[in-house]
């Protein structure tokens, strides 16, 4: 997918017309041409965006720009070994992008250092920059020769391969790809020996054995030829360094942990502290985008604020009240992360991979490393949460004798707007001493004069990169998914070319109402909906593996109908259970109630005021249905917020 920016030359399709921008205007404009009838416009870059992510704007690559190979796939969607070639080549060019005044003597140098022609470095830094330093450009076209990725020696020959390697080449000592070569040939002469006639492994080339070593990884080799503390050194890419000078050059993300009681809408009740996931720009210091749940961090919460950022935030004068717009939106060029468990998923590396953003993963324990969103949570912290009433403050002894629960008066429907107030009205437009500017001014100013957003090249291509995938079965009924079924008649064909192999299905585990079927024929997904639309509609993964438990907890057999009375046999024990006072246990019913709405839609409506509910609930009721809910099984709704997911 990449990125790409409107530039002079960039070509796009929007509402069925192609068009081609000609210049860049002051002021964010842009003069574009209609290719069909000539005619020439001035049109607002922001326009541009907005259609993008409403789906009516789609920018053209042209072959010469993306390459043979780069179509709308994910990363995972290619041989992992030849995505692994990728990865080497990437670490082999690495120095080499971002220096200024490149001189032939550089390149030359690091071929010699690597082992490669210097044309051959040459061809992968220009095809990796004129993709959006897309990684996809770097996988080999082996595939297209008529394999499928997979090693194609003989089961014999492949295991004296890999141990020659690993035993004779992957050690401190200098040895050539010739030496690893003619110890291969010694090896099978004598296996040969003990082998008929007919079983005789064949000599493999060299070309081959080059391609196994560099599979390998450069960090691998580098690791083994010079020894751990010398590559850290040689390949680690952290460090302080200057601030950046361009508008989502850098971003920094971040999760914590609210402090701040909220309130149930519905019944006064404390439900508990909210976890926040964000971004921020440390050119401008001006917030790219958040995700605010009671899911734990995880890669969920993560892609959430990945899309938010991304994506431009219209209307949030109308919906939150704020006085100034969210400007913030794009693909970053680059994001610092620290060591958490979503950061280091295999997901959001290749999300980064395919989008052109440098993951740039900061050591343990070293906050400095991520000083701008550090610096920015305390700043909500002291700003905002620890002067609302029902904060908990950041430690026991800052609360003191605080009654964080009796004060809490802040209701769950109304964070989002105070978050957008404090982020827009007030942060963004404070002087900061460390930019020695207003975020806001520092943003309007930067963009006006060279900034334009990098962007993917359709929204659906970026809810495909930015989900979770299983392998699956075509049916003659569709497929199935968590004892869900999808169904659409291009899966007809697509079963019939299969031949009971399974294929990728991707989904988003915030909304269960569709699934993407990847084809590997035609090298695309095809939309298919859940046959169960009311059930599905706005339900989460999480939820419906609880409606899941429950229904094998009574014994019951799995199908729509069952599905849809356990649904609402839950709803109305959490609905009961909204007079438990203990914040936890609230928290967990909050999840149940907020999991199916996730940030994809940029824009949803504010949930309306709160509303008092009119009577005390049955507590005898209550008792019965939790008793008869947890009976025999590993989850109660006390439990409700294990993450099953």
């Amino acid at each position: 997918m990449s990125a790409h920016r409107l530039v002079v030359g960039t070509r796009f399709k929007w509402i069925g017309v192609t068009y081609e921008v000609r210049r860049v205007l002051p002021d964010a404009k842009l003069n574009i041409e209609d290719l069909h009838t000539g005619a020439v416009s001035i049109v607002e870059v922001l326009t541009l965006v907005e259609a993008l992510f409403h789906g009516e704007l789609e920018i053209e690559v042209r072959p010469a720009e993306a390459g043979p190979r780069v179509v709308s796939l994910a990363l995972d969607d290619y041989p992992a070994n030849l995505v692994q070639i990728a990865r080497s080549r990437l670490e082999v060019i690495a120095p080499l992008l971002d220096v200024a005044g490149r001189i032939r003597e550089m390149v030359e140098a690091r071929a010699v250092e690597i082992g490669v022609d210097a044309v051959t470095l040459y061809r992968w830094i220009e095809a990796y920059e004129e993709s959006g330093r897309d990684l996809r450009v770097l996988i080999p076209a082996y595939q297209e020769r008529g394999g499928k990725g997979e090693s194609r020696l003989m089961a014999g020959l492949d295991a004296i391969v890999d141990g020659v390697i690993q035993e004779k080449y992957l050690v401190r000592e200098k040895v050539t790809i010739k030496d690893v070569r003619d110890e291969i040939a010694v090896r099978l002469k004598d296996e040969n020996k003990v082998r008929p006639e007919d079983k005789q492994l064949p000599k493999p080339s060299r070309s081959t054995i080059y391609r196994r070593i560099e599979a390998l990884g450069m960090a691998e080799r580098f690791r083994a030829r010079h020894g751990k503390k010398a590559a850290q050194r040689e390949l680690s890419q952290y460090g302080q360094s200057d601030r950046p000078t361009h508008l989502f050059e850098r971003l920094e993300f971040d999760n914590t942990r609210t402090d701040l009681i909220v309130l149930d809408d519905q019944d006064d009740l404390p439900l508990g502290r909210l976890n926040l996931t964000t971004s921020l720009c440390t050119a401008s210091g001006y917030p790219g985008g958040y995700y605010l749940g009671f899911e734990p961090p995880s890669v969920y919460s993560l892609m959430e604020c990945v899309f938010h950022t991304i994506c431009p935030k219209e209307d949030v004068q109308a919906k939150y009240g704020t006085e100034h717009p969210w400007l913030a939106c794009g693909v970053p060029s680059a994001v610092a992360v620290d060591n958490g468990k979503e950061f280091l998923s295999q997901a959001f590396e290749d999300a980064c991979s395919v989008l052109g953003i440098d993951l740039m993963r900061m050591p343990v324990a070293t906050p400095y490393y991520k000083a701008s969103v550090e610096r920015f949570f305390k700043t909500l912290d002291t700003g905002l949460f620890h002067v609302l009433p029902g904060t908990t403050f950041s430690n026991p002894t800052a609360r003191g004798d605080y009654k964080s629960m009796a004060q809490a008066c802040i209701y769950l429907s109304q964070v989002d707007c105070i978050l957008h107030l404090f982020l827009l009205d007030v942060y963004a437009e404070d002087f900061h001493k460390g930019l020695n500017g207003i975020p806001a001014r520092l943003w309007a100013s930067a963009a006006s004069a060279t900034f334009s957003p990098r962007l993917p090249r359709s929204v659906e291509e970026l809810r495909i990169l930015l989900g979770r995938f299983e392998m699956r079965v075509v049916h003659h009924y569709g497929v199935e998914l968590e004892n869900l079924l999808y169904n659409h008649p291009d899966l007809a064909p697509l079963r019939a070319r299969l031949k009971g192999e399974p294929v990728k299905v991707r989904f988003h585990p915030g909304d269960l109402s569709q699934v993407d079927v990847f084809d590997p024929f035609e090298k695309r997904y095809i939309k298919v909906p859940a046959l169960a639309q009311e059930y599905t509609r706005g339900l989460s993964l999480w939820k419906h593996k609880v409606i899941l438990n429950y229904i094998h907890s009574i014994g019951e057999a799995v199908n729509i109908e069952s599905l849809g009375r356990a649904k609402r046999k839950i709803q109305e024990i959490v609905d009961a259970g909204r007079s438990r006072r203990k914040a936890s246990n609230r928290a967990r019913q909050a999840r149940w109630e907020t999991s199916g709405r996730p940030s994809r839609e940029v824009g949803v409506p504010q949930i309306p005021a709160p509303s008092k509910p009119s009577a005390q609930p049955d507590v005898q009721s209550l008792e019965a249905g939790l008793l008869g809910l947890s009976r025999g099984a590993d989850w109660s709704v006390e439990e409700v917020a294990d993450d099953v997911e």
